[in-house]
């Protein structure tokens, strides 16, 4: 069978199944304001999330209309003037967006299995822990990639390193794995996600010299304007719509991060890792 006529009939399905279990409290704005912290442009903002935003209608009653941010800063500021309602951002995002946006509230985490930094070396690398590493140059993922940099860099200072003395961080971005190649640099460091890709790519001379623990989820995040009883009835509506917008989530093309993935109870005190990376690298979350 067509695997894209097989993903349609499991969200129609899905659809189909996912009803608004009770009436929205009259707090309810009628129409809520989404964004993505991760997703620029309105096109791309539908693209990605059109099917998922149809499910949390179909789920909730409510209307629910998109709102592109381009960063951090410009969500932060559509939440404390109201521009924007219900938010889906990641762990580095949403430590910014709690220090700044005081009563913003968290309503649901996607919790993905394998979500963790990895440092990648040569086989025949001589690196063997990252205390190792030290006087090498290390590639990243840009500057603010929770599994891609905020961690990473973190990792360094666990194993006693100086990130601005003791290594030299080049934030390449999508072209971290090319830099590990050609021998620009002696480690790049990434999602754990990626290895297997890369492993496809570069062939298997290659081996993970690290590993993070598991990190804090992805989450959806209401605004400190939304009344409480609005938000509690938003997350049940979620919670209890869970495989039917996981489904939604993973049918545009480029979602694979999220197979395996289900919605969770937002738990605050696992963030406090990415909190303490901020502290330890003397980064504000802004």
């Amino acid at each position: 069978m067509n695997r894209k006529f097989l993903s349609t009939t499991v969200l129609a399905l899905s659809l189909a199944a996912t009803q608004a279990f009770a009436q929205a409290p009259e707090s309810c704005p009628a129409t809520l304001r989404y964004a993505d912290t991760g997703v620029e442009g309105m096109e791309e903002l539908r693209r990605s999330f059109g099917p998922f935003v149809a499910v949390m209608e179909e789920a909730t009653g409510l209307n629910i209309e998109f709102f592109p941010v381009g960063n951090r800063t410009a969500v932060v500021n559509a939440l404390r003037f109201e521009q924007v309602d219900v938010v889906m951002t990641g762990p580095s995002e949403y430590v910014a967006m709690d220090s700044q946006v005081q009563g913003a509230q968290p309503i649901v985490s996607l919790a993905r299995p394998a979500y963790a930094s990895i440092f990648i070396v040569p086989q025949d690398s001589p690196y063997q822990t990252l205390a190792d590493l030290k006087g090498t140059r290390i590639s990243m993922k840009s500057v603010g990639s929770t599994t891609g940099h905020i961690i990473p860099a973190y990792m360094l200072v666990e194993a006693g390193l100086d990130v601005d003395r003791d290594v030299q961080i080049l934030n390449l971005g999508g072209t971290l794995f090319e830099a590990l190649i050609s021998g620009d640099v002696d480690a790049a460091a990434t999602g754990v996600r990626d290895w297997d890709g890369f492993v496809e790519r570069a062939g298997d001379g290659y081996r993970i010299l690290a590993q993070s623990p598991q990190m804090p989820d992805d989450l959806v995040v209401a605004g400190p304007h939304i009344a409480s009883d609005c938000a509690d009835f938003i997350r049940d509506a979620m919670m209890a719509s869970g495989e039917a917008l996981i489904q939604a989530t993973l049918q545009p093309e480029g979602r694979d991060r999220y197979l395996g993935a289900s919605l969770m109870p937002v738990n605050d005190s696992s963030y406090d890792v990415v909190r303490d990376a901020y502290a330890a690298l003397g980064l504000t979350a802004e």
